[in-house]
């Protein structure tokens, strides 16, 4: 009889035990090494555009000659917050998505009012975007390990 309550007693620690090790609440998303990849492409091609017009005389720097980069970086943009609102438990991607797309569209629309970039400005957007992409970045290769 002593047996049989032990066993009963050891059998619902093992089992309580077993659920309590195995049981994972996930409060964030999933990582996926896709996202990480396009975040990382999107950002490169943002820090290669203002290089690149730093490479160029001013004269030459015209938002006409950048604008399809341009677009292509804010079709990035687009891409990856579409797939941030697949995604579940992802509202805090979203919002720095949110805010990374309110800064490039910023730049883009300084470039094209302006028509032209000083060599500050172009620091100045550089440095700022790349403000932008670090959360995204790290927050997403921060899921690799969860």
């Amino acid at each position: 009889m002593n047996a049989h309550i032990f066993f009963r007693k050891f059998s619902g620690f093992l089992i309580l035990s077993f659920l309590v090790v195995s049981c994972r609440v996930a409060l964030v998303p999933e990582y996926s090494a896709q996202l990480e990849e396009q975040i990382s492409n999107a950002a490169k091609a943002t820090d290669r555009l203002y290089l690149d017009m730093l490479d160029v005389p001013l004269a030459t720097r015209t938002y006409e000659n950048f604008k399809d980069r341009y677009n292509e970086i804010e079709s990035e943009i687009n891409s990856i917050k579409l797939k941030n609102e697949a995604r579940l438990k992802n509202a805090d991607f979203i919002i720095i998505n949110k805010n990374l797309k309110s800064a490039f569209d910023e730049a883009k629309t300084y470039h094209k009012d302006h028509t032209t970039l000083s060599n500050g400005e172009i620091k100045a957007y550089q440095s700022t975007l790349a403000g932008f992409w670090r959360p995204l970045y790290f927050a997403e290769k921060g899921l690799k390990g969860s």
